[in-house]
């Protein structure tokens, strides 16, 4: 679900950002890790936590490519 963010700009206009929260449960530690590897990183922790999960995501998908491939390789061998 979006939530709206309603940021006051000039005068008054307002205006409205859809925006998704995105809740992390981590300790302390991992926390502080986070806040400075994003730093280091010039992203925010919602930017670095999603730039890492997309990463994740993409090696899943080149295992699982990969993993296919072989299987496939695997049958032709078997049927020769």
């Amino acid at each position: 679900m979006l939530d709206y963010a309603i940021l006051k700009q000039k005068g008054d206009r307002v205006a409205r950002l859809k925006r998704a929260a995105l809740f992390v449960r981590c300790t302390e530690e991992e926390a502080e890790k986070i806040r400075r590897i994003a730093k280091a990183e010039r992203r925010t922790v919602g930017g670095f936590i999603l730039n890492a999960v997309f990463n994740r995501i993409a090696v899943r998908e080149r295992l699982l490519i990969e993993q296919e491939q072989m299987e496939s390789k695997s049958k032709a061998t078997a049927r020769t």
